[in-house]
């Protein structure tokens, strides 16, 4: 009995020094467990047939070493103690050494499958004092390690051992032993990965991918607590609001540029350079259309026209702006009144500030200047612009300022009774040809008439209508139009 627990003994030991020498050359990881079984004893040592489920404990230890992530190699001693009806109580002692083969995943993983293969020797020492026995077994048994605190193990296995050499048994028996085995472990070296750097190794990470420096929880997913899409601990601004885009540190933009962030920004589109209210929104103070910080005159009157610069209008140049100005086509140099409009003191139908003769007595004929006509007509002077003899709109009816200006004529008239004149009527260019040819008739006709209501002889008049047809003055512009809508009185004789 010594012997055979020696050579067990000496096998054993041989198999654990080898191994400790090879385990520095290799990046493997060893380990070391109590084990606890159920072994079903074959009945050719105990002499009775078992019953399926009747079995008997056993006990031991183990150590094992991981060379590469597939291969490993073991040792392993049991004891156990079956009872034969013949021999009474036998004692055996198995010890056994093979190679482990792990099936699947890394070395990182808390649950590997493995498969080993080995043999051994088993020694029977019968407590009656009957001969004792030993044989040598092959082993296959596979099973699954599963890791928790990270270095400590459950191990269980389903093993089945079979007799090799059979000398020291009966005549004809043939050992076969199945067993269900448990055990609890430490491992000892080996580097367990952690491919992304997060701190849960890869056996554990069910994100394996999650990007350098950010935050992860228990499984090793990153964590994104403002729910914006950037992960903790990348996120520089981990307290952003929900909903608000943000740029790849995490923290909200501010597309615009307008200082509030596009999540709360009800104008994302502001201009640069605007001034916007707490809503992002622009601000424009004046009500002019163009918003404060681009508006260059912040202070606009209501209802003023304004250019891109925010800054008001003066098309005619008469002081009154575009937009409040009631006449915007007033001649350059006119004094206008608050609406815009050009004032004529002394009705001689020659504007304040063009009139050279401002105090010229009412009906009297006067020139361009706004001075007296001493005659009408010259030498170098056929034809006479009656200035200031206006009409109702698109009507041939005198206004009231006219009517003065044409007594003025007609007293000139009277002093020079040998003089015959044609009344001609004129208009700008807007309106159709025939519409325009008929007003100007009308209104020329309507000068006539009222040129013989004051006592001139119908018979040195004659009156016509050249529509648009003759313009002094470019039609294009307001200024223009105002020339080209006149009555005329041309010497005849």
């Amino acid at each position: 009995m010594k012997k055979t627990r020696n050579r067990i003994g000496i096998a054993l030991g041989a198999v654990a020094l080898c191994v400790s020498f090879a385990t520095p050359a290799v990046a493997g990881e060893s380990e070391i467990a109590f084990q606890f079984g159920l072994l079903f004893p074959d009945r050719d040592i105990t002499g009775v047939t078992q019953d399926i489920g009747e079995f008997e404990p056993a006990v031991g230890a183990r150590g094992g070493w991981r060379f590469t992530e597939s291969i490993g190699m073991f040792v392993d001693g049991w004891y156990s103690q079956p009872q034969s009806i013949l021999s009474g109580s036998i004692d055996t002692l198995a010890g056994r050494t093979g190679v482990e083969f792990w099936l699947g995943g890394s070395s990182s993983d808390d649950k590997r499958w493995f498969l080993d293969v080995g043999a051994g020797v088993k020694d029977f020492d019968v407590s009656s004092g009957s001969s004792d026995a030993e044989v040598t077994f092959g082993s296959v048994s596979i099973g699954q390690r599963i890791r928790f605190r990270d270095r400590n193990f459950f191990r269980w296995e389903a093993r089945s051992d079979h007799s090799i050499d059979d000398d020291d048994l009966p005549a004809g028996a043939d050992l076969w032993n199945p067993q269900i085995n448990f055990a609890i472990g430490t491992i000892f070296g080996g580097e367990r990965t952690d491919s992304d750097g997060d701190g849960v190794l890869d056996g554990r990470d069910k994100c394996p991918d999650t990007p350098r420096g950010a935050t992860v929880d228990a499984r090793g997913c990153p964590k994104d607590s403002d729910s914006d899409g950037v992960y903790d601990g990348i996120d520089k601004c981990p307290d952003t609001p929900a909903g608000y885009p943000v740029d790849a540190d995490g923290c909200p933009t501010d597309s615009d540029g307008d200082g509030v962030v596009d999540g709360k920004d009800d104008c994302p589109d502001t201009p640069r350079g605007a001034s916007v209210d707490a809503k992002g929104c622009p601000k424009d103070s004046d009500g002019d259309g163009v918003y404060d910080g681009l508006d260059k005159c912040p202070n606009t009157p209501t209802g003023a026209q304004v250019g891109p610069d925010g800054c008001p209008k003066d098309s005619d140049g008469d002081g009154v702006m575009d937009g409040l100005d009631k006449c915007p086509n007033t001649p350059s140099g006119a004094k206008v009144d608050a609406d815009g409009c050009p004032m004529d003191s002394d009705g001689d139908g020659v504007y304040d500030g063009i009139d050279k003769c401002p105090g010229t007595p009412s009906g009297t004929a006067v020139g361009a200047d706004g001075c007296p006509e001493k005659r009408l007509f010259t030498e170098d002077r056929k034809t006479f612009v009656l200035q200031g003899v206006n009409f109702e709109t698109d009507s041939a009816k005198l206004t009231g300022d006219s009517t003065g200006i044409l007594d003025g004529v007609a007293a000139t008239l009277k002093e020079w009774p040998n003089v015959t004149v044609e009344v001609g009527g004129h208009t700008d260019s807007r309106g159709s040809d025939a519409y325009n040819q008929s007003l100007s008739e009308r209104r020329a006709k309507s000068v006539m008439d009222y040129l013989v209501s004051k006592g001139i002889d119908a018979r040195r008049m004659t009156s016509r209508g050249y529509g648009e047809a003759e313009p002094i003055a470019d039609n294009g512009t307001s200024e223009g139009r105002l020339k080209n809508r006149r009555v005329e009185l041309k010497q005849t004789n």
